[in-house]
């Protein structure tokens, strides 16, 4: 009891929010708490001594961000925050949601602690491999290069990519089985929650093996553990439920729990998962189950393998892990030959309807519920607007009918790829206005993702991609210039408006539109012929002072209301109306 009083005094000196956890704690334990609690105090105590006395320059770590202040180093497509805007943020942030997407993690170095210099050389020394990529994902929770990302959508299986609760999870056994000190499978614990960055899943299944350490002999660690293990998180990172890895970590070992001990539970456990992929990411890989079942062992394997590597880097070893590792990127690989529908794409009101009838059908168990939800997606109008996606400096454009989407320009951002699959596209075409990076950097991964009709339409064309149809009005054929002068412009009949790339104001079409895109983001505009309701500026972040002061003049003495991607998020036209939606 005294050394509970005392652990408890220094969470509570060190962080008060940190008392909170101990009360589901001696809810759920009946003998043995203080392993548990004095488990879960060396993790607060090392997590706030840590967190308040790491140098960081750049880099992130937990709830604190600062990255690069030129804002070039972004990971997934998101806009990071800029220490020139904000300095540091840390723990529960406030921050310009108009202006940014999310904060997000960049890769860690430069801590100047000697748990991070090892992390340095593993890095290094696993980076040496021809799998190096896939070995520091597994190993050590590194980002995995976007086109191994999109196969690993494919195949459903993404989050098997990513360190997860199930590496920590054996790591911990083995030491446990090995020492049989509960002290000190804690403490490797505490070093792997450190290590990992306060991951999640790592987070997540460190506090539930100190709980399951602390339950007595002959009782389970049933859901009611998975919930302490969640609020004893949430004490440690106020953050924790706002996260969708953390919901899904959570999601996932609530299941494994529950069907752990049942036949078939790898496939009860990707299905118990598939909601979750369809509320969160809008799209389902009809291969989830199937490569889960396949690949987790493998990947079980590869783990080891790359810990033992780096603790023996041996020239044999390496040829084993080298093989496994080459294997498995060979196979996804062959995942871009797979046809774009192996993974299904769901809009807004569809996820909402399928996600209503799968609830009514569990909770009040009638056959028929089932067949009303086909028919109500069946009878869903197709959803007719055009989508300006917030991509910070760069341009990209969705003009969606139903499952049909045509994406003019990609932007060089991977958000480009989730919002596609977010808005529920099945069938893609693609036009690329200009030879331009921050207007078709994301090309090549958007063909190998979804495999879209490529066009290369000029003036006079008419251009027809499933129900949707756009003309094209300049450059004429055979055109010479720079790439901004026979930059296309697309008009769009079905709402009127004008799609401009970044073409000069000279050779915009006279004439008034519903909407029409401010050409270069805003650059410099002394007059404008066309007029228009609606002007779209698709900007972020940027060193060349867009949007230009002068043209917000010109545009507001024209009349016209002015959205900007950076200040709404995505931009929605539909049916005469405008509406923001922030990601």
């Amino acid at each position: 009891m005294v050394l509970t009083a005392i652990a408890v005094i220094f969470a509570l000196w060190f962080y008060p929010w940190g008392a909170v956890m101990f009360v589901p704690l001696f809810v759920f334990l009946k003998k043995k708490r203080w392993i548990a609690i004095v488990g879960l105090v060396v993790v607060l105590l090392g997590y706030t001594s840590i967190y308040r006395s790491i140098s960081m320059d750049g880099q992130v770590f937990k709830g604190t961000v600062v990255v690069d202040s030129d804002g070039k180093g972004y990971y997934g497509g998101f806009v990071p925050v800029c220490s020139s805007d904000v300095g540091v943020l840390s723990g529960t942030f406030q921050m310009n949601w108009h202006k940014y997407h999310c904060a997000v993690p960049v890769k860690v170095n430069n801590l100047e602690t000697p748990l991070f210099r090892v992390r340095s050389a593993m890095e290094n020394r696993l980076g040496n491999l021809e799998s190096g990529s896939l070995l520091n994902a597994l190993v050590l929770g590194n980002p995995l290069p976007l086109r191994i990302q999109e196969q690993a959508i494919k195949t459903g299986i993404l989050h098997v990519f990513a360190i997860s609760g199930l590496q920590t999870t054996l790591l911990m056994g083995y030491v446990y089985r090995w020492s049989k000190n509960k002290v000190a499978t804690m403490l490797l614990g505490l070093v792997l929650i450190i290590f990992y960055g306060f991951s999640a899943s790592v987070l997540r299944s460190v506090l539930m093996y100190g709980i399951m350490l602390s339950i007595p002999k002959g009782r389970k660690l049933g859901l009611g553990g998975v919930a302490a293990a969640g609020l004893a998180a949430s004490c440690l990172d106020p953050l924790f439920f706002t996260r969708t890895a953390s919901l899904l970590s959570l999601l996932g070992a609530a299941a494994v729990v529950y069907w752990g001990d049942s036949k078939w539970s790898s496939v009860k456990i990707s299905f118990t998962l598939l909601p979750a992929s369809l509320l969160f990411f809008h799209s389902v890989s009809l291969l989830s189950a199937f490569f889960t079942v396949l690949f987790v062992p493998v990947f079980t394997l590869l783990y080891a393998l790359g810990i033992l590597y780096v603790i023996m880097p041996l020239k044999l070893l390496s040829y084993v892990v080298d093989m496994v590792g080459m294997a498995i990127l060979s196979l996804h690989e062959m995942v871009e030959l797979w046809p774009a529908w192996v993974v299904l794409n769901f809009s807004s009101r569809e996820v909402f309807v399928i996600l209503l009838g799968v609830s009514l059908t569990v909770l009040l168990r009638r056959w028929w519920l089932p067949v009303l939800m086909c028919i109500a997606l069946l009878l869903l109008p197709a959803q007719s607007r055009v989508i300006f996606l917030d991509v910070g400096q760069g341009s990209a454009t969705l003009v969606q009918k139903g499952s049909y989407g045509l994406l003019i320009d990609t932007s060089d951002r991977a958000v480009v790829l989730r919002d596609v699959r977010w808005y529920g596209i099945r069938h893609l075409g693609l036009i690329i206005s200009h030879d331009d990076k921050d207007h078709n950097g994301m090309q090549e991964q958007v063909m190998l993702s979804f495999h879209p009709k490529l066009m290369d339409p000029y003036k006079g064309d008419v251009i027809s991609f499933g129900p949707i149809r756009v003309e094209t009005v300049w450059p004429p054929p055979g055109m010479g210039g720079t790439d901004n002068e026979l930059s296309k412009v697309i008009y769009l009949p079905e709402f009127n408006g004008l799609i401009t790339g970044d073409v000069p104001a000279a050779y915009l079409p006279n004439g008034y539109y519903s909407f029409f895109t401010v050409p270069h983001h805003g650059a410099k505009l002394t007059e404008l012929s066309l007029t228009s309701s609606v002007a779209v500026i698709s900007v972020g972040k940027n060193s060349y002072g867009h949007p230009n002061k002068d043209t917000l003049k010109v545009l507001e003495s024209k009349g016209m209301k002015v959205y900007r991607t950076d200040y709404c998020g995505d931009i929605i036209y539909e049916q005469g109306r405008v509406s923001c939606l922030s990601n």
